[in-house]
């Protein structure tokens, strides 16, 4: 028995050392747009709404960029497992050559998006600020694809903490540059939404910078070599494409779901969207413990996938998701048992924070469903699938939209039915995905033991 718990203390001692970091950062780098959505309660609720709904479409492209670059860190992680060195060179720098391809194509995209806003229907007064935002804002993509291709293979080989130290290094960039953006302090013009767009760009691009001179001149990847011999794009690239496409498709298809929740509450006016982004927003950032978690879950499941290990990765995926759950439960009671308090911190409009109130209640339930499927999510890509996952998050659109459709527009139980359709779509692609992670895991073991 003294073994067993040994083993344990020492599985969750791992998952927390790579996982708090990556908690730590993403909380971080979720302020950018949080710091900017607080200043922005402060400039009026148009140009609030304005920044939540050029957001939470940003966030739809960045997460398929997400989903492409992802597949370096199973990738790595296996190789790191096996120990691989010259593997984890050559995937690496294939990462870099995708990171460009993906970084250009994510500019041109969000470049496109106010027809979307049009066909949608938002509030007119919403659609010109969002897409001054949005044509401004796509000019970060390129340094934020090439962030991740570092920051993946720092994960991938269990070291999280740079990613930490630099999005800590240019922490007051996002406070000092918005409010000077904004605002227009230090001899700065007030530029508004248009402010907190530029100051994105100043951000992303420091980070990028940041973590790629970590990585060349810390020495434990100098041993490595990565970039040695440095290589034209090739089959391995396509090889991450391959397995990164289904991974972008879940990641599109999840955030689009929330994308398209947005666009639906723009059809009942700025007030309920800015209201809706205060509770979407505050749950974001509670999600960053999960999400965290997830990547910390998918490195470490895809190390002893590595090894050879098939009962240690399904040990690694488990333990991933039920210390995801535990850890949200914080941010449960606080928006319990303070929900105006939460919505004071964004705004000072009354109707908005009456309106938000009721959201942020219902965001509660939505937490525990949150960490269950994008952990489970994590825990199937250190096994490297990805297919599987990618159809059971139709089930947002199957099920969890017409839901939210149902509940908000034909029951006319508003913004609140909007927000229950929604929990309806996560909860049963939470159910699904945990429960093929539990069959994958169990048929690898059966396959190896038989």
């Amino acid at each position: 028995m003294s073994v067993v718990t040994f083993k344990f203390k020492s599985e969750l001692r791992g998952l927390l050392t790579l996982g708090l970091p990556i908690i730590l950062t993403q909380i971080i780098q979720v302020s950018n747009t949080t710091v900017a959505i607080l200043m922005m309660g402060r400039v009026g609720s148009v140009e609030l709404a304005a920044v939540g709904l050029g957001g939470a479409i940003m966030i739809f492209v960045f997460l398929a960029c997400l989903g492409v670059m992802m597949s370096l860190s199973p990738t790595i992680a296996q190789h790191f497992g096996a120990g691989r060195n010259e593997s984890i060179r050559h995937a690496f720098q294939q990462g870099l050559w995708l990171a460009v391809g993906t970084g250009a194509a994510a500019f041109f995209l969000l470049r496109q998006m106010g027809r979307l806003m049009h066909w949608m229907a938002v509030d007119p007064e919403v659609i010109p600020l969002a897409q001054a935002y949005l044509d401004i804002a796509a000019w970060s993509m390129p340094s934020v694809c090439i962030y991740m291709a570092f920051r993946f293979l720092c994960e991938a080989t269990g070291h999280s903490r740079p990613m930490l130290v630099v999005n800590i290094a240019t922490l007051p960039v996002v406070v000092a540059g918005n409010w000077a953006l904004i605002f227009g302090h230090w001899g700065s013009p007030a530029l508004g939404v248009e402010g907190a767009a530029f100051n994105l760009i100043l951000v992303m691009m420091l980070n990028a910078l940041g973590l790629a001179l970590f990585v060349f001149v810390s020495e434990r990847y100098r041993a490595r070599r990565l970039f040695s011999l440095f290589q034209l794009p090739s089959r391995e690239c396509l090889n991450l494409i391959k397995l990164g496409l289904p991974i972008a498709g879940t990641l599109v298809l999840d955030s689009g779901f929330f994308s398209a929740i947005a666009l639906l509450m723009g059809k009942m006016g700025y007030v309920w969207l800015a209201a809706h982004q205060v509770a979407i927003n505050y749950a974001t950032v509670a999600f960053m413990i999960p999400v965290s978690l997830s990547s910390a879950t998918m490195a470490r499941v895809g190390q002893a996938v590595g090894q050879g290990d098939w009962v240690l990765a399904r040990a690694r995926g488990f333990l991933g998701i039920s210390s995801s759950l535990l850890l949200v439960l914080p941010s449960i009671i606080l928006v319990l048992a303070v929900p105006q308090w939460i919505a004071h911190l964004y705004t000072g409009d009354g109707a908005v924070i009456e309106a938000a109130v009721p959201l942020l209640m219902v965001a509660a339930v939505l937490h525990i469903f949150d960490a269950t499927y994008i952990t489970a999510q994590g825990a199937l890509r250190g096994l490297k699938d990805v297919n599987g996952p990618m159809l059971i998050s139709l089930s947002f659109w199957l099920c969890g939209l017409p839901a939210a459709w149902f509940f908000g527009i034909v029951n006319d139980w508003g913004a609140v039915g909007l927000w229950w359709g929604m929990i309806v779509g996560v909860a049963l692609t939470a159910v699904l995905l945990l429960w093929r992670f539990h069959w994958r895991s169990r048929s690898m073991i059966l396959a190896k033991t038989g």
